[in-house]
């Protein structure tokens, strides 16, 4: 007999699931199928088989990912076989590829009972994919790189988690998805309830503003005013970019309290006196209208219409002065590994 996780249905906001409190037995007896064999599809397909799960890979014929996955000993079929062998059909797809695909491999094929899931809210947050009422419908989304989440995992450990399900979707919905984490490594400090929207929107705030932009574009410009002012390009890179690490591992570990303990006073001054001439009024106001700009959608319709411009920018972006120094410098710092 399944587990019952929660106490109420849907659980409040705030309410967190614990590793101890859930378990794998709302899996038990179906078959996942994951859509996608990406980083992230492939830490799911693994860590699910690890927790004795049976898993289906959905791939297109003669894909580089089918392949892997087939290496990897999993059982690859076509995308719209793979959905009708599901009871759990759990989608890995690029946000760009989900209406499509959703549309033409998914709808069609699905048993009338089967779930969907998800690891990222973007496509039932913006309508992508409009699940029918009575279908069950979750997110899963791990905090943390598909590398990392199968590393983790495979050690006896995980990452946290945000889990969410859809107004429409059966009561008993929740329990699977926290089963579901349990048996993806999705639990470790916790499955944090939220909703689809709430996920999407904070995690491209995150993206845009900090992780993916706003830090990228603050190295490149302290970098600049560097080698402008006639410092050499190696010393550059090393305060305004190797270092970066260093104080992102305290804070992960640390806070940002435990940080301000551990770094020279002189680091510790700069940083609180400078620190706001840099992020003043002017840039909370530039947050503000990005975050107005996802939470309305627009941002949604710009990506879906210029994602294909994605690559091209990055090609001009590797070839600027910092890129450029990284590339000096790092096959001397991490001679094994790969820059690509």
């Amino acid at each position: 007999m399944s587990k019952k996780i929660f106490k109420q249905y849907p659980p409040p906001p705030g309410t967190v699931v614990e590793r101890e409190d859930a378990d794998g037995s709302h899996l038990v007896g179906l078959v996942v199928t994951v859509v996608g064999y990406g980083t992230m599809g492939r830490a799911h397909a693994l860590n699910l088989r690890r927790s004795g799960v049976e898993v289906v890979v959905g791939s297109r014929t003669g894909s580089k990912t089918g392949k892997k996955a087939t290496e990897s000993g999993f059982t690859v079929l076509p995308v719209a076989e793979a959905v009708a062998a599901g009871d759990v059909v759990m989608l890995m797809l690029p946000d760009e590829a989900m209406a499509e695909v959703h549309a033409r491999d998914i709808v069609p094929h699905l048993k009338p009972d089967a779930a969907l899931g998800f690891v990222h809210g973007f496509a039932v947050a913006f309508d992508q994919v409009k699940p029918p009422p009575g279908r069950p419908c979750f997110l899963v989304a791990p905090k943390g790189q598909g590398d990392m989440l199968e590393a983790a995992h495979a050690a006896g450990s995980g990452v946290p988690g945000l889990l969410a399900v859809t107004d429409t979707s059966p009561p008993e919905t929740w329990d699977l998805a926290a089963s579901y984490a349990h048996a993806a490594g999705c639990l470790v400090g916790g499955g944090f309830v939220t909703t689809f929207r709430a996920e999407c929107v904070s995690d491209q705030f995150g993206e845009q503003v900090v992780l993916c932009g706003g830090v990228i574009e603050l190295l490149k410009s302290a970098f600049d005013v560097m080698v402008d002012a006639g410092y050499d390009e190696v010393n550059a890179y090393f305060e305004c970019v190797h270092e970066l690490k260093l104080i992102t591992d305290l804070l992960h570990r640390q806070g940002i309290e435990g940080m301000r303990n551990r770094i020279s006073g002189t680091a510790a001054y700069g940083g609180l006196t400078r620190g706001p001439r840099i992020i003043d009024d002017r840039v909370r106001e530039k947050m503000k209208r990005i975050l107005e700009e996802i939470e309305s959608g627009d941002f949604a319709d710009e990506f879906l219409r210029n994602h294909a411009d994605t690559e091209k920018m990055a090609r001009a972006e590797a070839d600027s002065p910092l890129a450029r120094s990284g590339r000096k410098v790092l096959p001397r710092l991490y001679p094994d590994e790969s820059t690509d």
